[in-house]
């Protein structure tokens, strides 16, 4: 049993609900991971804009800098949390002892 199966199963809910809330997990964790994606992309896109507006003959370098620190940590922040809810997946799907059922 999955520590994710152990801890529905001991809601005492009947095996139709106990398949439900798996799957809401599960799909709370996707969406997620999908709004982490969806961040590290916008902040990838912007990002490489402002390498753009560098270029440009009156440019504020220090403002575009700021501002590519910004959107770089962004990108660091979603990589992280993507990380994190991978690993929370694998923890979730690991089998338990026995004992702790």
């Amino acid at each position: 049993m999955t520590k994710l199966e152990a801890i529905i199963n001991g809601r005492k809910l009947t095996e139709k609900l106990f398949g439900l809330k798996r799957r809401q997990v599960k799909r709370a964790l996707e969406a997620a991971k999908d709004n982490a994606e969806k961040q590290k992309e916008d902040a990838s896109v912007a990002y490489d804009e402002l390498f753009a507006k560098m270029a440009d003959e009156d440019a504020d370098y220090q403002s575009i800098i700021n501002a590519m620190l910004c959107h770089k940590q962004l990108i660091i922040s979603a990589d992280e949390t993507i990380r994190a809810i991978e690993a929370i997946k694998k923890d979730l799907d690991t089998e338990i002892p026995e004992a702790e059922k």
